[in-house]
């Protein structure tokens, strides 16, 4: 589902006789919808059973990638990925909680598996539009295939027990008074890296064909490498997970991201360095999310609301860096993307040397905070 729009998007603007300027706010109708999931999404796992939420809210995502190719209208469209939008967030944040919620201090090697099969989605994605392109001339049936797989999966929530809280079962962990520092710098840092994961995934295809590096459907297998290399690092991130502390993992991840967006800019538009780059930032990129809620974790007491801002955070910096792009695409240049997203991860990475100190301090007095 994440993984669609990037490659449907030229076919959209033409469907719609518009420009991808103006249908990039498909971007950003998805990720306020998710900006909205997200804040309501954690309280409802807070108070209610947590599968019978997933398995509902799968459905309706099925009905709405049925819904999707039939009009033509940026209106419409507009609304249909809000609606999109907000249940990917409700499904990211309940998967998410309710995995810390089963399997507490252990979770680190099940949150990188999590976040593998999530990878695993987005490889076959662009691939599957691309082929439906191909073979019929429309992606609707690339999202109509997606749809499908989707019922199966909310069945098999029916009748399993959901996870329940750990502040909430008796002996649990009491509630403290909100560290509102340390939580304001965790939303703004997956926003910084979460604008980066999905920028580059979303404007890939679009960048290799303004740029000439590769024709509509090598275009569509550049996006799904990025995808691979980052679900192949996930995979491989489960063992290294059991050895190496959260804080060591992201160093490395953020130093790979600045490189792999340093190759981007500085290989322009040749097809090797693209290629390196992408496989290098997907490496990178890759377990920045699953292993920043383990960094949390080591502070906070992972709950509902508090998933809830980080996916609200990187809601925030999925909205405004792909919009951002696609303001300057096609006036200043495709080279513009990769300009801007490197400053985002400089940023980013600023944000985690602010974050890490504030942290290291709070866990001396050893106080975990929870939210």
């Amino acid at each position: 589902m994440a993984a669609v729009l990037g490659p449907s998007l030229p076919s959209l603007a033409a469907r719609m006789h518009v420009q991808l300027k103006q249908a990039s706010l498909l971007f950003m109708a998805v990720n306020l919808g998710y900006l909205v999931g997200a804040l309501w999404g954690g309280r409802i796992f807070d108070r209610r059973p947590g599968h019978p939420m997933m398995m509902g809210s799968l459905l309706f995502t099925a009905l709405m990638m049925i819904i999707i190719p039939i009009p033509n209208q940026l209106v419409v469209l507009i609304v249909l990925m809000l609606l999109v939008g907000g249940s990917q967030a409700f499904l990211d944040v309940g998967g998410n909680t309710l995995l810390v919620w089963l399997h507490r201090e252990k979770v680190s090697p099940y949150m990188n598996g999590l976040h593998l099969f999530w990878g695993v989605g987005s490889i076959l994605s662009p691939i599957l539009i691309a082929q439906a392109i191909l073979l019929t001339g429309s992606f609707a049936w690339g999202f109509w295939i997606i749809a499908v797989f989707l019922v199966p999966v909310a069945w098999m929530f029916k009748g399993i027990p959901s996870p329940t809280a750990p502040h909430k079962e008796p002996g649990g962990e009491p509630q403290k008074a909100t560290d509102w520092l340390l939580v304001i710098l965790f939303m703004l840092f997956f926003a910084a890296f979460v604008a980066v994961e999905g920028a580059y995934g979303g404007w890939i295809y679009s960048y290799a064909i303004a740029t000439n590096i590769a024709v509509p459907a090598i275009a569509a297998v550049l996006t799904s490498a990025y995808w691979g290399a980052l679900t192949l690092s996930r995979l491989c991130s489960i063992p290294l997970a059991l050895r190496f502390r959260p804080r060591t993992l992201l160093i490395a991840d953020l130093v790979g991201c600045l490189a792999g967006l340093s190759l981007a800019l500085v290989g322009g538009s040749s097809p090797v360095m693209i290629w390196l780059a992408t496989v290098v930032l997907g490496v990178s990129v890759a377990t920045l999310f699953p292993v920043s809620l383990s960094f949390a974790s080591e502070t906070i007491t992972i709950t509902g609301q508090f998933t809830s801002l980080m996916f609200v955070g990187a809601s925030l910096g999925g909205m405004i860096l792909p919009w951002l792009i696609g303001q300057f695409f096609e006036t200043v240049g495709p080279e513009s993307a990769m300009v801007i997203m490197l400053v985002d991860m400089v940023v980013c990475c600023g944000i985690f040397i602010v974050l890490n100190w504030v942290k290291k301090g709070r866990s001396a007095i050893k106080q975990p905070t929870s939210y």
